[in-house]
């Protein structure tokens, strides 16, 4: 398989930087509206390629790779005790201060999945072409939240007699959209380690450090999924399974402004391609090429750890491209 399309994203995103100096659309027309620059951008398959960043001089802007890519799977956690009434509502278009008076009204600590999330995670499961897929995986990363957790287990199965199989690490940049709502609170990590054991708590806080009474803001959100999503393409593992939640893929996938999405599928005649930009289902999964790249003209390709989501253009933050492929795609 070729990386070309990551490529192009990446030359996208770079023309958007330029001519916008804000987010990219999070509009269904973005995957479109990337499929032509990709068409007019995917001109080389070099691993580094020029693009010229103004009509009337000869700058150039040279977008090289930082890492080799991976393959990752994205998991969104099964339905969950504030999901149920919260979710009918949002697919029939209610605004989002609605959503979340739905969710405070059926809020619970940490909440837990439903009979119907656990049978969710079960099912996924228990597809053919899911496990064939995952069995690739060398490392799961999950949000610290015990429904993420708890549907990471069930998808991918652990058994306590089994020695083998990936390892598991909960990291704080994949919880949800944090504060206000006590489902976004998460145990101490003692007790996580507990009701876990074979899970890796060791990046976590003693407690929950970060949940206030506010609500996070939507580009705090984004930034820290931003970086979770760095950290993880620094690890040595190529194929890794995140499992995460609905809101945080959302705000990083479509609202981070150095987060391109590609669609690498191929339409077929019994499935219209669903938009890569739309928001995650309960216990939906979905796999993607990510590739990191620098932008030579305007930084150093360092990987900042920190930085507010509405400066990091200033930043030089790298560009993260998520090419979209089928699930059953055999990558190599």
């Amino acid at each position: 398989m070729t990386y070309v399309a990551s490529l192009a994203a990446a030359a996208a995103a770079a023309a958007r930087i330029r001519h916008l100096s804000k987010s990219l659309s999070s509009s269904s027309s973005q995957s479109s509206e990337a499929s032509e620059i990709l068409l007019n951008a995917a001109t080389s398959f070099s691993p580094s390629f020029s693009l010229n960043t103004n009509d009337t001089d000869d700058n150039h802007r040279v977008l090289s790779p930082i890492l080799p890519p991976k393959r990752i799977f994205l998991l969104r956690h099964g339905q969950a005790v504030h999901n149920p009434r919260a979710e009918l509502a949002r697919e029939a278009g209610c605004s989002f201060e609605e959503f979340l008076r739905l969710m405070q009204e059926d809020d619970a600590f940490d909440a837990d999945l439903t009979t119907l999330g656990e049978e969710q995670a079960k099912a996924a499961g228990s597809k053919t072409f899911v496990r064939e897929a995952l069995q690739s995986v060398e490392m799961i990363v999950s949000s610290p939240l015990s429904r993420a957790i708890r549907t990471a287990d069930l998808v991918h199965g652990f058994h306590e007699n089994c020695k083998t199989g990936p390892k598991r690490v909960a990291i704080e940049h994949l919880r949800e959209i944090n504060g206000k709502l006590l489902n976004a609170k998460r145990r101490p990590r003692s007790e996580l380690e507990t009701i876990f054991p074979h899970w890796n708590f060791s990046r976590l806080p003693s407690l929950d450090e970060s949940w206030t009474e506010e609500l996070e803001p939507h580009h705090e959100c984004s930034e820290r999924g931003y970086q979770g999503l760095l950290w993880v393409t620094q690890q040595q593992e190529k194929n890794v399974l995140l499992v995460s939640h609905g809101g945080l893929l959302k705000f990083v996938m479509n609202d981070h402004p150095r987060v391109v999405l590609v669609d690498g599928r191929k339409p077929t005649q019994k499935n219209k391609r669903r938009c890569v930009s739309e928001r995650f289902g309960n216990c939906e999964l979905r796999s993607f090429i990510i590739s990191v790249w620098t932008d030579k003209m305007n930084g150093d390709g360092e990987i900042h750890k920190t930085v507010n989501g509405e400066n990091c253009l200033e930043q030089n933050l790298p560009i993260i491209t998520l090419e979209e492929i089928p699930i059953n795609d055999v990558v190599g």
